[in-house]
């Protein structure tokens, strides 16, 4: 890693945050037109997606089309449609792990119950099309909807089956590395690539500009997919916003510990395989499997993986004209590597 990248990595999460504010804001106008319209269910559907983290699938949206032509405006729909559909697989996510908290405030079927949780991804999901429907008043040709429906139609069915593959593998006595990098570009990749490529798309931008943004959203998930599990075993619960080594309560695949069982001897495997299967965690076996990990350089191996789709993503960046949206673009790779929650 050269100098100018590790000064870049050294910036703080707020310089990012400063940076993607307008856009953040953007989306949030977007989200909360038609107030006086919505229902009892539909006003509790949005007041779980403003719970949401830093609306980094929609800026990405936004900054694609402002690259390529000057302007987000006309990408607030679809931007705001990938918000969405965000948040309602979040709440699936969430049922499916049982999971009590995200971001530091109770799920939705904490807060509701189950069967209210799963009408209100429904809400989420079907505001989809209102969305897409809003670009019957814009000025957007057939072959630009029909592209913006191909992506947001791919991605939602390579999400589910990301997810799918997910319960699968956990099943696997042996997950492959290979198996976990196909996971992460489908479970996480689909989303941000499709939110980007949608950007593109809105944009005007040439096809292989679209193809370019489609690479480099799926490299960023994956990205954030890395990260995030690196997080896991190392953050702080009240940072993250989740119970520390919760993935792997949950039994899922993770590319820190798909790395040490890969790595370790017979004994060190046996052991983890022992803490997988474990409901709960003191402070004595998070200690214990940190320094198993740090045996094996697990976490050191992820974090070169990180690192690697990070380059691949701003690789992708070349055909971009040279702007503030674009070095944006670049520093979402390097706030990433770099994020501590």
């Amino acid at each position: 890693m050269d100098t100018s990248e590790t000064e870049r990595l050294s910036f703080d999460e707020g310089a990012l945050d400063r940076a993607l504010a307008p856009y953040v804001q953007a989306v949030e106008d977007e989200l909360q037109r038609d107030m006086s319209s919505r229902t009892k269910l539909t006003n509790m559907a949005y007041d779980y997606v403003k719970g949401g983290g830093k609306r980094l699938r929609p800026s990405l949206t936004l900054l694609f089309s402002e690259s390529l032509s000057g302007s987000y405006m006309d990408a607030l729909p679809i931007a705001a449609a990938y918000e969405l559909a965000h948040a309602a697989s979040l709440t699936q996510d969430d049922i499916i792990d049982n999971s009590a908290t995200r971001h530091n405030q109770p799920t939705a079927h904490t807060l509701h119950g189950v069967t209210t949780a799963i009408l209100l991804s429904d809400v989420m999901l079907f505001e989809i099309f209102q969305r897409l429907a809003d670009y019957g008043d814009l000025d957007i040709s057939k072959e630009q909807l029909t592209a913006l429906i191909g992506y947001l139609a791919k991605s939602a069915k390579e999400a589910a089956e990301g997810e799918f593959l997910e319960m699968q593998l956990t099943k696997k006595v042996d997950q492959t590395l290979e198996d976990y990098v196909r996971l992460a570009g489908l479970k996480t990749g689909a989303l941000f690539g499709a939110a980007a490529s949608s950007g593109a798309i809105i944009g005007k931008g040439k096809p292989r500009v679209v193809k370019d943004a489609y690479e480099f959203g799926r490299s960023l998930g994956i990205e954030f997919q890395v990260v995030d599990d690196i997080l896991d075993i190392t953050g702080r619960s009240e940072e993250m916003g989740k119970p520390m080594l919760k993935d792997l309560q949950n039994d899922a695949s993770n590319v820190v510990v798909i790395h040490a069982l890969a790595h370790a001897d017979p004994k060190t495997r046996g052991i983890l395989r022992a803490a997988i299967t474990r409901s709960t965690y003191g402070l004595a076996d998070v200690a214990e499997l940190l320094s198993v990990f740090d045996d094996l350089g697990s976490v050191e191996y992820a974090s070169r993986l990180a690192h690697k789709h990070a380059a691949l993503a701003r690789g992708r960046l070349r055909r971009l004209p040279e702007g503030p949206p674009k070095e944006k673009l670049e520093q979402v790779t390097y706030w990433l590597e770099s994020r501590r929650r």
